[in-house]
């Protein structure tokens, strides 16, 4: 099956049917490369909507610190996550290079999460799997080395989408 990205320019690719086990994920499965709390994140094409600047955001009070307020697109209102602060680390600064990455509409919830950084378009395949990582965050499908050594962990939003700890914004 061919997805085509209207967000993501010139990202169109062959897809297999989703999984959330490292091991079974495709080889040539094209991500997103983030920064999010000093972390490299990847992240399945099929699980983004778009990726945007940082849009105006409207504090909600009574929340959760990582919940860090509602944001406008387009016609559409999303919940902006701070997920660094989320994983217990610091506030997310919001400056020139951040942005907004917005999960996929099927995953049925209006949800942003912010980035630091952009690093840009990978394939899976650049990747080594690490079988016995020790990430036991629920929301890691899995952990991977790049050729450079680096450690880079895959956001499962489908997970974190529905723990019950991100989905009770309220304090």
């Amino acid at each position: 099956m061919t997805i085509e990205y209207s967000g993501l320019p010139g990202a169109s690719f062959e897809t297999e049917p989703p999984t959330d086990q490292a091991e079974r994920m495709p080889a040539a499965l094209p991500v997103l490369g983030a920064m999010i709390g000093g972390e490299r994140w990847l992240i399945s094409l099929r699980d983004l909507g778009e990726v945007l600047p940082v849009p105006r955001i409207v504090a909600v009070y009574w929340t959760q610190p990582w919940f860090r307020g509602i944001i406008r697109v387009r016609s559409g209102f999303y919940a902006l996550c701070d997920l660094a602060q989320y994983m217990g680390g610091n506030a997310s600064l919001v400056g020139a290079k951040t942005r907004v990455l917005l999960m996929a509409p099927h995953s049925g919830v209006n949800c942003a999460i912010l980035a630091d950084s952009m690093l840009g378009f990978r394939n899976l395949s650049e990747f080594a799997c690490q079988s016995d990582h020790h990430d036991t965050r629920s929301f890691v499908s899995g952990v991977y080395d790049d050729r450079q050594g680096r450690t880079w962990h895959m956001l499962n939003p489908s997970i974190l989408l529905q723990l019950e700890s991100f989905l009770q914004i309220a304090k």
